[in-house]
């Protein structure tokens, strides 16, 4: 609004020099006095891995591609940036999600994991390397493999006990594992 008025106050007192003079002015009134900042998009939900109480875990043999059953979880966790744009412009605020989760993938021990998607995007490729941010440990599900060290932490050692026994890998990223490949011995 206040671009208009000065807009025409300039062009009425000095003519279009005037009017250009006033429509700049009034601009940096209006963008101090209507300054908006905008969001980028929210997740309503995390949509993880199923999970349900007594599912049954299925024994592998040879390389198969598993889903795997969400057995520990922390609540999701959102961070924001704020972003300015530049002098007048709304600032813009991004929203990126993580979560720490262990999926169970069989009833016995496995050899390994091979690649691993989600939603149809490859997150750790054949060779072992992850190609989205986050940490990822596997357990094969051997009785001497030490305790995870999140798990740990978050539940006591004394109730990590009985997942220890269960090949899984935890992970810290913003999506969950959809498929794996597990190499049982």
């Amino acid at each position: 609004m206040a671009t208009l008025v000065f807009s025409a106050a300039g062009t009425a007192l000095a003519g279009p020099v005037g009017g250009a003079i006033g429509s700049l002015v009034g601009r940096q009134i209006d963008g101090a006095l209507f300054a908006s900042s905008r969001q980028g998009p929210r997740l309503r939900e995390l949509d993880a891995t199923r999970s349900t109480y007594g599912e049954v875990l299925p024994r592998h043999y040879g390389a198969m591609r598993v889903a795997g059953s969400l057995i520990w979880a922390t609540e999701l966790t959102e961070h924001s940036e704020t972003m300015g744009t530049g002098k007048g412009s709304p600032s813009l605020s991004s929203y990126t999600y993580s979560a720490s989760f262990a999926v169970a993938l069989a009833s016995r021990p496995i050899e390994g994991i091979g690649r691993i998607w989600a939603d149809g995007k490859l997150l750790r490729g054949a060779q072992g390397d992850l190609k989205a941010g986050g940490t990822l440990r596997i357990h094969t599900g051997r009785g001497d493999q030490p305790l995870d060290p999140l798990l740990a932490s978050a539940e006591g050692a004394q109730s990590c006990l009985p997942i220890v026994a269960l090949p899984t890998s935890s992970s810290r990223t913003c999506s969950s594992p959809t498929s794996t490949t597990a190499f049982p011995p």
